[in-house]
């Protein structure tokens, strides 16, 4: 049973011939005790609950320190990794726009190098082409060519006799023409 402030105020005891009962008075006193104690227990354990709150609000508030402080850690983190990362891309594109720029360079001068060689070639073959023509006009007279054409001396011709076109041929390419060899 729980005894308030105002139940010891308004408690009455009989009255006997001495006074009050004892044994009334001491179960009271008895009861008071009892609901003080409790009191007390109650008392002391809400108290040491609110200092471990006490205690569970600063670390709480530690812990809200230290996840800030770690947060900004990791958003200057990122931010400083962002940025490298962008100065790493900006010089991977330029390394890349450099060396494209060689390689194109390169390209073109082979691409020039290789103008130059069929130009070369274009040269030789037209000379030859020149030659060979030289050699055929001469021959298709019946005169040989003895001159040489671009310092280089005259096709020599064999004429066989005609030969008999296969079905594949022209034949009347075949006798007109007859077989050259160079």
């Amino acid at each position: 049973m729980e005894i308030t402030p105002q139940d010891v105020q308004e408690k009455q005891f009989e009255r006997t011939k001495r006074g009050l009962d004892p044994q009334q008075v001491g179960a009271f006193l008895d009861q008071v005790a009892a609901s003080l104690a409790s009191r007390d227990r109650q008392i002391h354990e809400a108290r040491t609950e609110i200092e471990a709150l006490g205690k569970a609000v600063v670390d709480v508030r530690q812990n809200e320190e230290a996840f800030r402080l770690t947060m900004m850690a990791a958003t200057d983190a990122k931010n400083e990794m962002l940025a490298r990362a962008a100065e790493s891309a900006k010089r991977i594109e330029e390394e890349a726009r450099a060396a494209a720029e060689l390689i194109i360079e390169r390209a073109r001068s082979e691409a020039k190098d290789e103008v130059e060689a069929v130009k070369r070639d274009l040269e030789l073959l037209n000379s030859e082409r020149d030659r060979v023509e030289a050699t055929l006009v001469g021959s298709l007279d019946g005169r040989p060519s003895r001159h040489e054409v671009n310092g280089r001396p005259p096709l020599e011709l064999v004429v066989d006799q005609p030969r008999h076109p296969t079905h594949e041929e022209d034949p009347g390419l075949a006798a007109r023409v007859g077989d050259l060899r160079a």
